[in-house]
């Protein structure tokens, strides 16, 4: 009997124990190892088993994945984006009269003063009247075309208008409408002179109104020296043209005033431009033509000292002359590697300039009558000739070719 007692209590210890683990294996994790019978980790073979499969199953949705991701990217790249539909090329900017420069009043200034200096000619030598008539006829023209473009695009697009006047280049080009009006007003002093007196008046009010605000642009500006170019003369040494018209209508005293302007801000601007041609960077190539201004205010300085004093030649007027001379011959070697550059709106700044100083050669040949400053004369005459009339066929293809309305930056050395 004790041995059956022992053997029973024997199997109740074996079941509790059964139920123990039972109850531990219960409470341990899945992945929590249980020792076999043979000493091995079953659980642990079993999670790595698992780990694997799921390692597996993570490499291949990845690489599914990437591969749809790849086969949709050509498809993405097709569609336009979500924010909008991509912009057409619309090609080339259309044109329009918000990009009409105002360094066209360039062309104007040329032309006039073109006429002048056959008007002169006609006037000492005898030949050319007819010339001179048809010139002042087509400055005219040309003129009155340019203030009605301009006029309209002051109308619709002022914001340009402004951009334009207030740059340190383009805003000096203000004046030379109001210069070439004046030299127009001069054509007209003896068919219509009170008429001519009228526009002088006007013309004269406005060209020192804006030198005075573009005077005090420069000064009240945050400006660099590599800004100043010689188109700076234009609307200050400028003034001189308003004795040069108006001493013959009887203002002469006002004359002598604004002569002295003139003269001072040649010799001012001239030493500034000087140092910023030596000492800073080279002039940009849309603006290098603009080098043939430094002849315009000795020559304007003679022309309106001559008139000031009624014909007279004198030594002062000499000296002027003396001047214009030899910023010719600095000048003339450039002309070839000028020639060689684009064609543009700025070469009109060769005419001007040129006319100007073929009228003094000629005032020059009339008051001293000799043969060598008669021959300069007519090689004046003859040089701007060519230069206007191929600057104008330049301008006329440039016109044909729908490039004048084009928006052009004018640029600007960073200092």
């Amino acid at each position: 009997m004790n041995d059956f007692k022992v053997q029973d209590g024997e199997r109740d210890q074996m079941a509790q124990d059964d139920q123990d683990d039972s109850v531990m294996k219960a409470d341990l994790p899945v992945d929590a190892p249980v020792k076999s019978e043979t000493g091995g980790t079953e659980a642990t073979e079993t999670a790595a088993k698992k780990s694997a499969k799921k390692a597996s199953r993570k490499k291949a949705a990845a690489k599914k994945a990437s591969s749809k991701k790849a086969a949709a990217a050509p498809a993405e790249q097709a569609k336009p984006a979500d924010s909008g539909p991509a912009p057409a090329d619309t090609g080339p900017v259309p044109a329009s009269l918000q990009h009409m420069p105002v360094t066209l009043f360039g062309a104007g200034l040329g032309l006039a003063g073109f006429a002048t200096a056959w008007r002169e000619i006609a006037a000492v030598f005898g030949w050319g009247i007819l010339l001179s008539k048809l010139l002042v006829g087509i400055a005219l023209g040309v003129f009155g075309i340019l203030v009605i473009l301009y006029g309209i695009k002051t109308l619709r697009h002022f914001p340009a208008v402004k951009a334009e006047f207030r740059h340190p280049v383009t805003s000096n080009f203000f004046s030379a409408a109001t210069m070439t009006l004046m030299i127009l007003a001069s054509h007209l002093g003896q068919a219509a002179p009170m008429l001519a007196e009228g526009i002088w008046v006007v013309a004269a009010v406005i060209n020192v109104a804006i030198s005075v605000i573009i005077v005090t642009f420069w000064i009240g500006r945050d400006c660099h020296i590599s800004h100043v170019a010689p188109v700076w003369f234009i609307p200050v040494v400028g003034n001189l043209v308003i004795p040069i018209v108006g001493a013959p209508m009887g203002y002469t005293q006002l004359g002598w005033m604004i002569f002295a302007i003139g003269l001072l801000f040649w010799l001012v601007l001239f030493t500034v431009i000087l140092y910023r041609l030596i000492f800073e960077r080279p002039l940009e190539n849309p603006q290098r033509p603009s080098l043939f201004i430094l002849i315009a205010p000795p020559s304007l300085c003679f022309v309106s000292y001559v008139v000031l004093k009624g014909g007279l030649v004198d030594g002062v007027a000499s000296m002027f002359l003396g001047v214009s001379i030899f910023m010719l011959l600095i000048l003339l070697p450039q002309i070839p590697a000028l020639m060689r550059l684009p064609f543009g709106i700025s070469w009109w700044s060769y005419t001007f300039p040129l006319a100007v100083f073929s009228v003094a050669c000629t005032l020059y040949a009339d008051a001293i009558n000799h043969a060598a400053a008669s021959a300069l004369s007519v090689a004046a005459i003859a040089g701007v000739s060519m230069i206007t009339l191929l600057v104008s066929v330049q301008t006329i293809r440039f016109v044909m070719a729908g490039r004048i309305l084009r928006p052009v930056e004018t640029p600007l050395p960073k200092p």
